[in-house]
């Protein structure tokens, strides 16, 4: 058996109760001896004793942390599966009975890559994907952005941090090959933050990647309409609500979110479900996708060609 299908097939042994305890044990609400509900969702029903949910409002149901995570949360399975890896199940009995507890799991101790002395391979590489000069300063400066090295290999390194400003979170993105994925013990609601320059901003633009966030902001630049850290950039990693509800939870003075994920067909079913979401609680939403290729690192890059014609 691969790794990868290892990955999922524990994955799968993640209860949707191990989930919520682990990242969002505020969400749980219990209603009896033998049921809990979420406090998003009045009319998810979750059942301890044999392991599944039912959320009887979109008529869907599961028996595991993926089925949630893919179902209520609107993530794609890959994330998921990332996600989930974070946490460890420890073994259980195959015959354990129906009344036997919650299996126990523990959450793998975060800690970011050793940085290299210097970021030119990992510049050099945002630079040729059209990430422009004064983007990459203000990220590497912040610490949100380094390089490290991986054997013969040179990574970008993406940090998410939390209010205080601690890193609780790294995305890795190969600068010569496909590589990429979280780093071990990521804790997935610190998303990666570009903040906008005044506090009182009232604007965030979400994107499902790093690359996508700092084109976003490299498009601002190059239009030239407002300056380019006049709104906030959150990057998800992936299709993940989290990094949405914990920077929306730090931030109460933002009414305006704008959706820039993938022009493809995971990215146009998380927009309807977090602007449908987002709306209910009371935020102006505005589905933005890419005018141009699938994400906005193909839009920038379409962009660039176009300056460079027209001059």
């Amino acid at each position: 058996m691969g790794k990868y299908q290892k990955n999922i097939e524990a994955a799968r042994r993640i209860s949707v109760m191990q989930y919520l305890e682990t990242y969002h044990p505020g969400e749980l609400v219990r209603k009896t001896d033998k049921e809990y509900r979420t406090k998003t969702h009045s009319s998810l029903v979750i059942t301890p004793a044999n392991g599944k949910f039912h959320w009887y409002a979109q008529s869907v149901g599961g028996n595991n942390a993926i089925d949630y995570l893919t179902k209520v949360e609107g993530m794609n399975f890959v994330s998921a599966i990332r996600l989930l890896s974070a946490m460890t199940p420890m073994p259980v009995s195959i015959q354990a009975a129906k009344a036997t507890p919650t299996r126990q799991h523990t959450v793998r101790p975060f800690e970011l890559p050793a940085a290299d002395r210097n970021t030119e391979a990992a510049t050099a590489y945002l630079m040729h994907r059209g990430i422009s000069p004064k983007v990459l300063r203000y990220c590497v400066n912040s610490g949100i952005l380094y390089q490290t090295t991986r054997g013969s290999y040179r990574n970008c390194v993406f940090v998410g941090k939390d209010a205080e400003g601690v890193p609780r979170s790294a995305f890795q993105r190969c600068c010569q090959g496909g590589f990429r994925g979280d780093v071990a013990g990521s804790q997935k609601q610190y998303g990666f933050l570009i903040p906008a320059e005044t506090e009182t901003c009232d604007t965030v633009e979400i994107y499902e990647a790093p690359i996508d966030a700092m084109s976003g902001a490299t498009l601002r630049q190059y239009k030239h309409d407002a300056p380019w850290r006049s709104v906030h950039y959150l990057a998800l990693g992936g299709l993940n609500h989290q990094p949405i509800d914990y920077f929306l939870q730090q931030h109460p003075e933002v009414r305006y979110v704008s959706l820039c994920f993938d022009r493809d067909d995971p990215g146009r079913n998380f927009t309807k479900i977090v602007a449908k979401r987002l709306a209910e609680r009371g935020y102006i939403v505005q589905d933005t996708p890419p005018a141009i290729g699938k994400d906005y690192n193909d839009y920038l890059l379409a962009a660039r060609r176009l300056i460079s014609m027209e001059r």
